[in-house]
This record gives C-alpha cells, structure tokens and sequence, in this order.
C-alpha cells in the first residue's frame, strides 16, 4: 500500500473510532472491512482519513504494532480529519485536539456528539511537534488528549498555546494532566466526603533499594500495577514484603503505582463498582458493575448472565439523582472545583464509612450505549442522558462564542477567555 493521500489545507474525511466500535461490538467482521479498504485502495493511495480508520481497525482487531505504525505514517502527513457524518450546515462546529495512540489515548467524543447538530473536525498534535499557532475555524474546542505518560509532552504543549486561544475549551488541557493517579490523590486530598486512596509512584530500583519495604503512608494490603495501565492489566493484591518482591520479578516494568487498599465490600459480601461521569459538574450514573470480587471490571463481573444484577444497575439508575447524589453532593461538588474539569469519568464505589472512594478519574474512557437493548433495556435512555448533557454543554459554549468578535484571523489580537 502507498503512503496516505495528505492535505492539511481540508479535513480529510474518516468515518471515526466511535462508528468502528460500534461495529465491532455489533459483531461485524472487521477483518473483512480492512481487506475491504485495503482491496480498494489496489496498488494506489488511500485517502488518509481513510487510512486512519484502517489503524483503528486494526487496534480493534489487538493488531496493535500495525495498527500504531500506520497511524503514525498517516499523521506524519495530515493532521486534520472530520468526521463523515458531519455536515457542513451544521450548527455548532466543534475542534476535538486529539493526539496518536490507542483507543484510550483520547477522549471518545464522537460518542458523546453524535448528533447532526455538530460538524466535529480532529487537529492531531504530536509529542515534539509544535501546536499550530491558528487553530482550524471552530465555536468551541474540546481537548480530548487523555492523561498518560506518553502524553504529558503534548498536555504541557498544549497547556502553553492555550493561552493564545480565544474560543470557548472544553477541559483545558493544564486541568487534564491532575489525572494521573498521583496527580488526582494529590488534587482530592482531604477533600470532605471523598476517601483517596493514598498512592506512591515507584521505580523498579527505588522498590529494590527500598528493601520492598512500603513508603510511609502505605500499610498492608496494597494494590500494585505498572504505570499507565488501565483494566486490572497486572493489577494485583499484595500483602507482605515478600509477594512485592515476587511481583516485581513476575512484573517487569520500569515504575509501578502502590495503592492503599480498601475493602469496598458491602453487608452482602459483594463489591459494587460505578462509573459516574461529572458533566459540568453534575453526576450522571453511566454503569454499575456487581461482583463477588474486588477486582470488578464491568465485562468480567457477569452482568448479562444474572438477571438480578440487571435488575440493580436498572434500581441504581432509577434511585440515582434522588438517593446516591444527596449523599455525595459535596464531594462531587470537589472534585469539580479541584480538578477544574469540564467532563471527567470516575470509577468509584461508597465506602464502608460511607465516603465516596475514588480508584481513578480521566478523561479517556469509554461510555457508550450499545449494551444488546433485550438485556438492557433500561441503559440506553441513560446513556442518551449522558449525551444530551454533554450536547447541551458544547452548544451553551458555541453560544457565548457567538456573543464576542472572531479574533481567530489574527493572532496578535488573541486572549484567553478560558477560567483555568
């Protein structure tokens, strides 16, 4: 195949990852589609968005050293992308800042706007390349590069040029990088009503020297997993000196997360695990996951074999707004001010004493309503909630960039508008 057709001076069209998913999930043959594209691409050029959506293919397929170089070979090249989609009549034009990756390395905006009222346009930045000095033609700009490692050069890049930006943001990149998990204990601290599990950020090395000894701070049980990973990959219970060290031999990697662990068990022996996202603020419940295991994630913890966890994620859904947010409204009244976020996700369960625990919060994961509607029947007029709410808060944006002059055509005349 030759390399992608490139031209920054359009958006080159993709249909966009939320669609691929979508698809895959369907249970579409998505190795059929990359032969599809690769068929009619014959010996000639693909068109880069095209190519694009042949690497998300490709991370949907584990495909993953493929999938990653051929993304970065057609970014390299353009850097600009709409979604096909979106028409150019629409009302709001919205400038998602995404950078390379996998499927957690940004924001899904093209679930949460899926909507004809939106033409979504992507502007990649890379780690080591400037961002450009004009931003594509735009009423409200969401940042939807994620916290990782891997990212925290093109957050702190972005995090000076969003100075020189006039539009309204959606999660100012400056706020983005509180979301490592040492950032966000850091920001969350002593914050009422939350319980922050205390965390340290240690090195191979710096475990060893240590004598796998805990840092102050930390007592047994503790969780340990690898920097930078998500979904309980390595993630494991340690309880003495000695599994730590057996850890870190099983486990290589050059620096892990140690966190308190906290037994979240309810009076029924089971965990109970939620995503709640924070949409300006307000709490939306978007799943709950129940397990006989502290270790939940919402594929293992066997929601669609039992009806009766069904039947309390729908209660939970239900009772929300009237009964869970009450009891939590001041901390997540917190952890809006302190992170400063516009849309952030949390993976939080109660307490035994009743706080809120928090085990992570970003910006990247995904929420999505495609759970099979026979099943969860009570899931899609939640989730249709979740995207209402996050509409509502880009078009309330795009109206208060309507209100002042576009300063965009020249730079000397820019200010940032945007509250940190």
């Amino acid at each position: 195949m030759s390399s992608p057709a490139t031209n920054d001076a359009d958006p080159s069209p993709m249909i966009g990852p939320a669609r691929l998913i979508r698809a895959a999930f369907e249970g579409s043959d998505m190795a059929a589609r990359a032969d599809e594209i690769l068929t009619l691409a014959g010996n000639g050029t693909l068109e880069a968005g095209t190519a694009l959506d042949l690497a998300t293919i490709l991370l949907l397929m584990h495909r993953f050293e493929p999938a990653l170089q051929l993304q970065g070979e057609v970014l390299q090249g353009c850097r600009r992308f709409r979604l096909l989609a979106s028409k150019p009549d629409a009302a709001t034009r919205v400038l998602v800042i995404a950078t390379a990756g996998d499927l957690m390395a940004n924001t899904p905006v093209d679930f949460l706007l899926d909507h004809p009222d939106f033409w979504v346009e992507y502007l990649f930045v890379l780690p080591g390349k400037d961002v450009p000095a004009a931003l594509p033609d735009h009423d409200v700009c969401v940042v939807a590069v994620a916290y990782s490692s891997a990212n925290e050069p093109v957050l702190e890049a972005l995090a000076s040029a969003a100075a020189r930006w006039d539009r309204p943001v959606i999660n100012p990149p400056r706020q983005v990088l509180k979301t490592s998990r040492h950032g966000l204990a850091a920001a969350l601290d002593g914050a009422e009503g939350l319980l922050i599990p205390a965390v340290a950020r240690m090195t191979k090395a710096d475990i060893v020297s240590a004598g796998c000894r805990l840092p102050a701070g930390l007592r047994y049980p503790i969780l340990a997993r690898p920097i930078d990973t998500h979904a309980g990959n390595a993630l494991q219970k340690i309880d003495r000196d000695e599994d730590l060290a057996a850890y870190i031999r099983e486990i290589d990697a050059a620096a892990y997360y140690l966190s308190q662990f906290c037994d979240y068990s309810g009076p029924d022996g089971l965990f109970r695990k939620l995503r709640i996202v924070l949409i300006d603020g307000i709490p939306f419940l978007c799943h709950m996951a129940i397990r006989d295991h502290w270790m939940i994630h919402y594929l293992n913890a066997g929601m669609s074999d039992d009806a009766a966890k069904r039947n309390a994620e729908a209660l939970a859904m239900a009772e929300f707004d009237d009964r869970f947010v009450p009891r939590h409204r001041t901390a997540f009244a917190e952890i809006h001010r302190r992170t400063g976020l516009d849309y952030l996700i949390l993976d939080c369960a109660e307490a035994q004493d009743g706080r809120l625990l928090i085990f992570e919060a970003d910006t990247g994961m995904v929420i999505h309503d495609m759970d099979p509607v026979d099943l969860y029947p009570y899931k899609r007029p939640q989730m249709h909630k979740v995207f209402a709410a996050f509409q509502n808060a880009v078009r309330t944006r795009a109206a208060r960039s309507d209100e002042r002059p576009d300063l965009s055509s020249d730079p000397r005349t820019l200010r940032n508008e945007q509250q940190p």
